[in-house]
């Protein structure tokens, strides 16, 4: 199922589906998160969405993050 990045309870693991700003999603891809699962570490109530890969915790601004669509990343050893 596809939903908002600023929906995504935290601790789940989810992949960005589609980031619609050119740069923001250039930015992206030079952190490494758009080649596989992030964490969504953290929603800050009316503030940003934090999210972690490798080690690495980004903050993304909430209006950002609703613009952003991700889908539930496969757990490992479950089927896909």
């Amino acid at each position: 199922m596809v939903v908002a990045l600023s929906e995504v309870p935290s601790d789940e693991r989810v992949e960005l589906v589609d980031v619609p700003d050119d740069e923001c999603r250039a930015r992206l891809l030079r952190l490494g998160l758009l080649d596989g699962s992030v964490e969504c570490r953290r929603r800050i109530r009316n503030g940003p969405v934090v999210v972690r890969r490798r080690g690495t915790e980004v903050a993304l601004g909430r209006s950002l993050a609703r613009e952003i669509t991700v889908e539930r990343a496969p757990r490992d050893g479950a089927p896909q």
